[in-house]
């Protein structure tokens, strides 16, 4: 592995808890660069994108997405586009190799998988793939069959070949191998025409680590501002109306649309056709309303890392359009239009109302973007968040050392510092309590807004060392899936999982979740110590350790018929309480053989 890329990865596999070999840090940090916009810094996510094992068709990572989102399911896929009138999508598979050359043969192999995924979406089951592979292809078959409400009559594919090479691969795109594997995948109709392999050597892999950070020191005039006073966190501000023409430099490069700069938007773009964009559309066409754009037009708001001010010369790096994303992307076509084509200088008579913040604090610039979508009123999880509880759970966690867990509270950034795989929002943390407290697995898998409300029973007045408990089970159930790769099928029961655990290591709770008697299990809870010492007890830990192991094969069992079809199980395959109830049943005759 070329030395600078080495260093990265394993100060990634640091920051995120990943004690795993070389190549497999080497393809979970691949993962985390190239799928950043979607996985952001969920572990889950980026393990789950990552395909591991001997039989994956050389594809290391794959990944679908549906209006920006990653999907898992076939389900997410109907849902997201119940909710839109236009619907965009997009296919990347990636393969990653620690290696210094470019390896034909492997190139080859990676392009033959990538062919029998497409072959098994275009007819399930013609070929045998294994479980992970055959979840993408149900994932792309659902998109095909849906294809009549996306904005491109394909899918749009991109195909990554990522390695640690001084070069970028050039040559091996020559090869005849290669170029008659891009040649089948291309004859089955499914991607966008003339679909290409991307060569990546460690340079290229080092400027899609840098584009996470967005566009670097981009020079603009901005001429007609205000300074806005400076604020704790802010570290300069400006507001005031800019100039379409110097506009687009933040917005395009010489390649088009610039890389990532809206990943922090909250708004998918809309579409051509939604009439709010059309309508912005209209007023940039309309001579005679052009003038009036600023005034029609709430404009952008831009958060920057670091911004440079000479005079009027702006100088930004790091920066993401949080706010104006329609905007953005009506200006960009009109730019392309034959309107603006035959008369370049019609950019600098249109004023766009303009905002740039430098703010180098997470918390702030993610607030800003979600203040200037939004406008909303604190969630729920927000309110739980703030109790006195969540303190003291939140001071708890803390006390659990380097080896324990970290609650963030609030999404305040608190374990940036710390293993990602160590730290547990407020939302996960309901799922853990719900499923390894209260037996609720069922609940944990299907609905988390109903566990977020403000008097939900999952956040009484209990000992904090329930709530460790309950996340110490759920983040060792995470790590079994990471160690055994091949059980990551099992993922979507990871909650019936933790339950059984519980029921196994703690026997009092069995009654209780057999009688669903919450109201009696929440007046123990405030005074019981069943769980004392969770986070400093070998013996207890090793008993959840020997109980993960034990419920994964009974769950393996119980859902035999579903594996059997050869893919992993889903949400709507497990979340059923008689599933719950069974598994609970599975759990007590297995306890005594811990």
């Amino acid at each position: 592995m070329h030395t600078l890329t080495e260093k990265r990865v394993n100060k990634f596999a640091r920051e995120f808890g990943f004690e795993v070999p070389e190549a497999d840090k080497f393809e979970l940090y691949v993962a985390a660069t190239y799928l950043y916009r979607y996985v952001k810094d969920d572990v889950d996510a980026i393990q789950a994108s990552v395909i591991g094992g001997g039989s994956d068709q050389g594809i290391d990572v794959a990944a679908v997405v549906v209006n920006n989102q990653l999907v898992s399911e076939p389900n997410d896929i109907d849902n997201l586009i119940s909710s839109q009138a236009s619907n965009i999508a997009k296919v990347i598979f990636i393969q990653a190799k620690t290696s210094e050359r470019y390896d034909t043969k492997l190139v080859s192999k990676f392009l033959h998988g990538v062919e029998s995924v497409t072959r098994y979406a275009i007819k399930p089951g013609s070929i045998t793939l294994p479980p992970k592979l055959v979840d993408i292809a149900n994932l792309i078959e659902r998109i095909a069959e849906n294809l009549d409400k996306f904005q491109e009559i394909r899918i749009p594919c991109e195909l990554y070949y990522v390695t640690t090479s001084a070069n970028n691969g050039k040559d091996a795109l020559k090869e005849l191998q290669v170029s008659q594997a891009l040649s089948r995948i291309n004859s089955l109709d499914i991607y966008s025409e003339n679909l290409s392999l991307q060569t990546q050597g460690h340079e290229q892999l080092a400027a899609k680590q840098k584009e996470k950070l967005g566009p670097q020191r981009v020079q603009f005039n901005f001429e007609r501002r205000q300074t806005i006073p400076g604020a704790e966190g802010v570290e300069d501000a400006h507001i005031g109306v800019i100039s379409a023409n110097e506009l687009l430099k933040l917005l395009r490069d010489e390649n088009g649309i610039r890389p990532g700069i809206f990943d922090d938007n909250v708004r998918l773009h809309l579409g051509n056709n939604n009439p709010v964009n059309q309508r912005i559309y209209a007023t940039l066409i309309s001579d005679e309303r052009r003038a009036h754009f600023p005034f029609l037009n709430n404009g952008l708001t831009v958060v920057a890392t670091k911004l440079e001010v000479s005079g009027d010369r702006f100088f930004a790096s790091g920066y993401q359009i949080v706010n104006g994303g329609q905007t953005s992307n009506q200006l960009i076509r009109w730019a392309e239009s034959d309107q603006v084509r035959s008369n370049s200088g019609i950019l600098r008579s249109v004023w766009i109302p303009f905002k740039i913040i430098s703010a180098t604090n997470p918390e702030v610039r993610s607030s800003i973007a979600v203040a200037t979508n939004l406008q909303t009123a604190i969630g729920n999880a927000d309110i739980q968040a703030s109790s006195q509880i969540a303190k003291d759970v939140e001071e708890y966690f803390e006390r659990s050392g380097n080896d324990g867990l970290r609650y963030e509270r609030q999404g305040r950034g608190e374990g940036i510092s710390f293993a990602r795989t160590r730290v547990v929002s407020t939302s996960e943390l309901n799922r853990a309590v719900a499923s390894a407290v209260f037996g609720e697995s069922s609940k944990a898998i299907t609905s988390s807004k109903e566990l977020e409300n403000e008097d939900s029973y999952v956040w009484g007045n209990y000992r904090t060392e329930t709530f460790y408990y309950a996340a110490w089970i759920v983040y060792r159930v995470d790590r079994y899936f990471a160690r055994q790769t091949e059980h990551s099928i099992l993922r979507a029961a990871k909650y019936h999982i933790a339950m059984m655990v519980s029921a196994m290591v703690t026997p009092k709770l069995v009654k209780y979740f057999q009688e669903e008697d919450i109201e009696s299990l929440q007046r123990q809870l405030e005074t019981a110590k069943w769980f004392s010492g969770i986070d400093s007890s070998p013996s207890m830990k090793e008993k959840i350790e020997n109980a993960i192991n034990v419920a994964a094969g009974e769950v393996e069992t119980h859902f035999k018929d579903i594996l059997e079809e050869g893919r992993s199980l889903r949400k709507d395959d497990v979340r059923s309480r008689r599933h719950q109830a069974a598994l609970l049943e599975r759990a007590q005759k297995t306890e005594s053989t811990l």
